[in-house]
């Protein structure tokens, strides 16, 4: 006779995408203010050469990138931070620790013809093997580009649930997502990860 052992305790958020206006208009032309055009760099893909190994790879992601920048309070990271821990209490409920200092979040400009981040997920290797959440602010009103959205696998949302100028999403580091191709105009995102102890 074979024992199988009880059921898990399953949570079914677990498939869950948080979205949520937690900044102003004002408050994301604060963080669009204080970028600085000579730090824009190219971003990269991690482990296509090799583990840890961050290279730019247009066929896969195409777009610029920079620090975000953050004051004297620790604007907007603060923010961001509550926000994202407030979302997962209410969902995932994921043992999570806060930013890392060789993962710190980035502000994303998809502003080219083409401009685009293919189907990947967040959770790697080397620093990225700790990503638990990951999420994308909205600093741009999707009236302002064609195309260039953020996606997710078997995950439905409406454009305009997303793409509205201060809108919050929060995912699981471990699910598919996309940033489809960029057709018209510019936008631009505060991009990042919270960290956790492994998954187990």
């Amino acid at each position: 006779m074979i024992v199988l052992p009880s059921a898990p305790l399953r949570n079914s958020n677990t498939a869950s995408v948080y979205v949520g206006r937690v900044f102003s208009e004002a408050e994301c032309d604060r963080i669009l203010e204080s970028l600085e055009e000579s730090k824009w760099e190219e971003a990269m893909v991690g482990g296509i050469e090799a583990k840890g190994v961050f290279t730019i790879e247009k066929d896969f992601r195409s777009n610029f990138q920079q620090s975000v920048p953050v004051d004297d309070t620790g604007f907007p990271l603060n923010r961001i931070g509550q926000e994202i821990s407030r979302a997962n209490s209410e969902l995932w409920r994921f043992d999570l620790g806060g930013f890392v200092e060789d993962d710190m979040p980035w502000v994303m400009n998809y502003c080219r013809t083409g401009d685009h981040n293919d189907w990947h997920v967040d959770l790697g290797q080397s620093a990225t093997a700790s990503r638990k959440l990951g999420f994308s602010l909205q600093l741009t009103e999707g009236e302002e580009y064609d195309d260039g959205d953020l996606g997710f696998h078997r995950i439905e949302k409406q454009r305009s649930e997303l793409t509205r100028k201060g809108t919050m999403i929060v995912f699981p580091s471990f699910w598919l997502h996309r940033v489809a191709p960029m057709t018209k105009g510019a936008r631009k995102v505060v991009v990042g990860w919270v960290h956790g102890p492994s998954f187990r």
